[in-house]
């Protein structure tokens, strides 16, 4: 079942808020389905592929920030979970708006309280939902010195592997500092050819040539536009056309000249700028390239 928690009232009420917001805001429906024709005829349309809810975003904020992404010709967001807390929201507002997808996961800081006779039987269940199309962000993360466990984090991910083996799902992978042990862990518990996305990435042509070995996407966000981040540009020129989408990683990273600033997706059609003059591409291209990357990844 697809159940999230909210009662058949408050679907209702999103229901309606949905078909206000497709009557303001026209978008495209994914496959299978019909929609309006885009607000502004032959411009690029955009998919961030990775991008969150702030904390403790009420119904309207949500509203407010899928309609401005619609706005900037943003109709496609994968709202992706990191715990059993966040999925819920996500996974409503997957189920009515159309053009928005979610992943489930439970990311690597967030493994304190992991459980998994709790936790994968809830992915499991989630992951009946149409509009669920990933699992994800799971992975490890050694960058602070608090950070939970690397014996609980290397736990909470080799289980939810098994299940994307399992269920043939695709994975989000965050992997900040731990390159070696994440990868390995890929290697042994996921066929070789099991669609992964490396969100977020920032490691170096080494790495990118060891990820490219297995069937993996990376995406890009707002960190290319940073001044010190040649390192970050440097795989971008390298990775494969057919390999790159684009992201926010919102709230998180906003592009420059809004660095500092909330980020939202809204702010799609600034990077993937920085990014087509990266790739000497017409800015046209680069959308239709990453947006179908990123559809043909997510299968929708």
């Amino acid at each position: 079942m697809c159940g999230t928690g909210f009662a058949s009232a408050e679907r209702s009420a999103r229901l309606k808020a949905c078909a206000a917001l497709r009557r303001n805001f026209p978008i495209p429906l994914g496959a299978g389905g019909t929609g309006a024709k885009p607000a502004i005829p032959h411009s690029p349309l955009y998919f961030d592929t990775h991008t969150h809810l702030p904390d403790d975003c009420t119904d309207e904020q949500a509203e407010t920030i899928i309609g401005e992404a619609a706005v900037a010709q943003v109709p496609y967001l994968l709202l992706a979970g990191t715990s059993l807390r966040d999925c819920p929201q996500n996974l409503a507002l997957a189920a009515t708006h159309a053009g928005i997808y979610t992943s489930v996961g439970i990311h690597p800081l967030e493994v304190q309280d992991y459980d998994a006779s709790i936790a994968i039987p809830q992915l499991r269940a989630w992951l009946a939902c149409p509009h669920v199309v990933a699992i994800g962000e799971i992975g490890l993360d050694n960058h602070y010195e608090d950070s939970p466990p690397p014996a609980l984090q290397e736990q909470a991910f080799i289980d939810q592997l098994r299940l994307a083996a399992e269920t043939g799902t695709p994975v989000v992978i965050h992997s900040r500092e731990a390159f070696p042990r994440c990868h390995e862990l890929v290697g042994k518990y996921l066929p070789k050819d099991h669609p992964l996305q490396i969100h977020s990435f920032a490691d170096g042509p080494a790495e990118l040539e060891q990820w490219l070995k297995l069937n993996t996407i990376f995406s890009y966000n707002g960190m290319v536009t940073f001044k010190k981040a040649e390192n970050i540009r440097e795989t971008l020129r390298l990775v494969p056309l057919d390999r790159l989408v684009l992201e926010t990683d919102a709230p998180y990273l906003a592009p420059v000249p809004f660095r500092g600033q909330p980020n939202a997706s809204r702010h799609i059609p600034v990077i993937a700028r920085r990014i087509a003059e990266e790739r000497q591409l017409p800015l046209e291209e680069l959308a239709r390239l990453a947006t179908a990357n990123a559809r043909r990844f997510f299968r929708v």
